[in-house]
């Protein structure tokens, strides 16, 4: 618990800061930029990458496999 209060302390402090080119902006700044809708931006991205999962565990089975064959064989004298 003595360790969890200093950082909710530091976290409030935190919360507190002022950032002065922010406050600078001011309100005339603009209306907020325009929401898209998510299809479009999705039929743009195009397809999603294949799942690389399959490859990464196949990977480290090869190179346990060669670790394990190396750290059997005799050292050279």
């Amino acid at each position: 618990m003595r360790r969890i209060l200093p950082v909710l302390l530091a976290g409030t402090l935190a919360a507190c800061a002022t950032f002065p080119e922010i406050d600078a902006m001011g309100a005339e700044t603009g209306p907020p930029p325009q929401l898209l809708p998510l299809d479009d931006l999705l039929a743009q991205a195009g397809q999603p990458s294949p799942d690389p999962a399959p490859d990464l565990a196949a990977r480290t089975a090869r190179l346990k496999a060669r670790a394990a064959a190396i750290a059997a064989a005799p050292a050279a004298p």
